[in-house]
């Protein structure tokens, strides 16, 4: 077993000594990196130049230091500006393989810190991709002469620059594999390097990441907030369109007046769930611009009568009780989550105590509003506790979000949901 580990280990170490000369992100590195290394050399070349022009005699100084000054920007700014960091990022996605994670496309103006840290990234990699440069501009010149002077091709020159043990054809040989070894080990190297601060150097500062984790969380609640209200009103219509349409089937014979009441209560409640769905479809629309005017209002408190008339017509036996003035002057949002808190109250009753009574209570206590629905729970035992779904979840959601709180459970033989939502 010890042996078979030691062969295995041995295997993934070769793999991995390997993976430089076969890879190809090796390839795509050295191109990033060789890219690097010809903007660097131009650099160089424009520094050379006015050292050049310095160092003549003949020259004027004042005319030379002010073009050098200039030219010091010209060349300096790029590094810094927002499109270039733009770019670099792309590259990095694209031949180092950095994913979108790390390196999120850029929002918005970039901070000072951020451009600092784009001009430190435009540095290392003309710093690292010149050094790779240089070696490929070695490394394949001497690797080709040490080949021709193992093969007796101008053995003289390598003679005088190579160590002592290598002045033979077998150690010429030996020298030009290291030295083309070298390229990709030093490739893989750099780009190692470069991936490891691709993320400190190019990636959002710490006010973007924020900004993006607020943008995340508003996009999961909004979601949230949808699935809520495709939830309620849709699983409320499919409830009692479910309800009526098997009362239906039963009555159709034996009384069909009964069976077209229920058709008809189908119908309206079709009716209701597309308006409720025009709402939906509308709060969605509304990241496009489209005006609140042109939207299909929210169902509020002023809408329970016709709630509680769908639910008695999918038979069953709802009180209720709306206090004077409780749907009235409430916040919209307020008037809207306790309404949806009713709808999805009453559904969870119709489906799963049908036939029993519920009681719908609304009123104001101080500067609360309070909706408590009960209905009896035949068949359970007393001080059993109910599996709350999606609904209650939903529920809980609703209320907490307007800074409320939510009660739901059994009290006696009784399934009771009371919801609190703060007026202030």
């Amino acid at each position: 077993m010890a042996a078979r580990t030691a062969v295995g280990s041995g295997r993934r170490t070769a793999r991995w000594a390997l993976t430089p000369l076969t890879s190809a992100s090796t390839v795509r590195a050295g191109v990033y990196l060789v890219i690097g290394g010809v903007v660097a050399g131009a650099y160089l070349l424009l520094a050379a130049g006015f050292v050049q022009m310095f160092a003549d005699p003949a020259t004027p100084r004042t005319a030379v230091a002010v073009l050098a000054a200039m030219t010091a920007v010209l060349v300096g700014a790029p590094p810094f500006l927002a499109p270039v960091r733009t770019l670099e990022i792309a590259a990095a996605r694209t031949f180092l393989d950095v994913g979108a994670e790390a390196l999120p496309d850029p929002a918005g103006p970039p901070t000072v810190a951020t451009r600092w840290r784009g001009a430190a990234w435009f540095a290392l990699h003309l710093a690292l991709g010149a050094v790779v440069t240089l070696g490929l501009l070695v490394a394949v010149p001497l690797a080709t002469q040490l080949v021709l002077s193992a093969a007796g091709v101008d053995q003289a020159f390598l003679a005088q620059v190579t160590p002592t043990f290598a002045h033979s054809p077998a150690g010429w040989v030996a020298l030009a594999v290291l030295a083309l070894l070298a390229l990709p080990y030093g490739t893989a190297f750099a780009r190692r390097v470069l991936r490891q601060s691709a993320e400190p150097l190019l990636g959002p500062d710490q006010t973007a990441r924020i900004a993006e984790l607020e943008a995340r969380a508003d996009r999961l609640a909004e979601r949230g907030r949808l699935a809520r209200e495709l939830h309620d009103s849709v699983g409320h219509a499919l409830t009692v369109t479910t309800l009526q349409a098997a009362a239906a089937s039963r009555l159709v014979g034996s009384d069909p007046d009964a069976a077209r009441r229920s058709l008809a209560a189908i119908e309206e409640s079709g009716r209701a769930a597309m308006a409720d769905l025009d709402h939906v479809l509308g709060l969605l629309r509304a990241g496009d611009g489209v005006p609140a005017d042109q939207r299909a209002p929210a169902r509020a408190l002023a809408d329970l009568p016709a709630l509680v008339d769908d639910a008695r017509h999918a038979g069953a036996q709802v009180h209720l009780d709306l206090a004077p003035g409780a749907a009235d002057a409430l916040p919209r949002a307020t008037s809207h989550e306790a309404y949806r808190v009713v709808q999805e109250a009453l559904t969870n009753a119709v489906r799963h105590a049908p036939g029993s009574p519920v009681a719908v209570r609304v009123r104001l206590a101080g500067d609360r509003l309070v909706v408590e629905v009960a209905n009896p729970l035949p068949g359970r035992p007393r001080g059993s506790a109910g599996r709350g779904g999606r609904g209650l979840h939903g529920m809980a959601e609703r209320v907490r979000l307007l800074r409320g709180d939510l009660d739901a459970g059994p009290r006696e033989d009784t399934w009771v949901v009371t919801a609190r939502f703060p007026l202030a």
